[in-house]
């Protein structure tokens, strides 16, 4: 066990690595509306190009929690993913993420869609925007008509072109390398993925963005999801360099997690409300629900994730070690295991 908690710290303090920009010495950005106390104003109408089109130009960050980014699939039935991508993805999951684009220093491809750990500088002119990633990857989408490729060379972060429905941009991708994953967790793709994304900045701060990702031989229906976007006022995106070769190295030795059954009795015993605390007293509520035989954590708020169990009282929740207990005459705890730190609390 050991070995595998070692795996897992080390996995997951490469897969929620506090962005670089937060280190950066806070920089009021010219030129954005302010209020009256010279904070950014969000909620200030969106700003125009010369030719009226909304203009995606700054710098943003996804804020749609880890749910879809752990697991793209979250919201399709078990019969949605064809067998041999379910096989897959099971087999990924039980080796914790060794071989994930964040474990071998990889682009990530679709998966910057859904991750909160990249921030990206939107470069927007009439016939180009280009998203900069703070890893130094970048990806183009071409808005001078031409259309997408037929056959295309498969590429990490595939072929992009845009065009615009009234106010909202629509970019239609293909080309996909299928080395990528769709998620943390190991759903892969073929190269017949083609995505479409609808960008609107309903005002200065905030960007709606809706996603349909389609790959018939791997998903028997389209994966549908909304993905808000925040402007990063006051600080400017720093590079943020994977490098853990050596790390992978030792990772390659471990052996892969191995699931255990535990009785259903004994999951039903965690079921509840659980108020959380970390080290800077931060509090959220954590929702632990039985669903058949599979354990369900939701915390705060973002939707229910599955549980693996490790043994009758260790599971993972995508790398991060979930620890119940019971102390002799007292209520059930949760312990979140992190790199950095933990957290936890009691049952309600």
């Amino acid at each position: 066990m050991a070995h595998v908690q070692s795996l897992f710290l080390l996995v997951i303090a490469l897969a929620m690595a506090t962005p670089a920009a937060a280190q950066w010495l806070k920089l009021p950005t010219p030129g954005i509306p302010r209020l009256a106390d010279g904070k950014p104003n969000l909620a200030a109408p969106a700003p125009r190009t010369a030719d009226g089109k909304p203009d995606f130009s700054g710098l943003w960050e996804n804020q749609g929690g880890d749910r879809l980014y752990n697991n793209i699939a979250a919201d399709l039935q078990p019969g949605d993913v064809a067998p041999w991508a379910d096989a897959l993805y099971r087999q990924r999951r039980l080796e914790f993420g060794k071989d994930s684009m964040e474990t071998l220093c990889l682009p990530l491809g679709p998966a910057y869609l859904t991750t909160r750990y990249r921030e990206q500088r939107i470069v927007q002119t009439p016939t180009l925007i280009v998203f900069a990633f703070d890893d130094m990857m970048h990806r183009e989408i071409f808005m001078d008509g031409r259309a997408l490729e037929q056959d295309p060379n498969p590429t990490w972060m595939g072929y992009s072109v845009g065009r615009w429905e009234g106010d909202t941009l629509v970019v239609e991708s293909n080309g996909y390398s299928d080395r990528s994953w769709l998620d943390f967790d190991g759903h892969p793709h073929t190269e017949e993925l083609r995505i479409t994304e609808r960008y609107t900045r309903r005002d200065f701060g905030h960007i709606d963005v809706h996603v349909t990702m389609v790959d018939p031989k791997a998903y028997f229906k389209p994966i549908t999801f909304s993905m808000p976007m925040q402007y990063r006022a006051d600080t400017e995106l720093l590079e943020f360099i994977c490098d853990n070769n050596k790390s992978r190295e030792r990772i390659s030795k471990t052996p892969a997690g191995q699931a255990v059954d535990v009785p259903v009795a004994t999951l039903a015993r965690y079921v509840g409300a659980y108020d959380i605390v970390d080290a800077s007293n931060r509090k959220t509520v954590a929702t632990v629900t039985l669903s058949g035989s599979a354990l369900l954590l939701d915390y705060g708020g973002k939707g229910a994730e599955v549980l693996i169990p490790l043994s009758s009282t260790k599971f993972s929740w995508s790398g991060t070690i979930v620890d119940f207990s019971t102390p002799a005459g007292g209520a059930v705890s949760i312990l979140l295991h992190y790199a950095e730190s933990s957290e936890g609390g009691p049952r309600r």
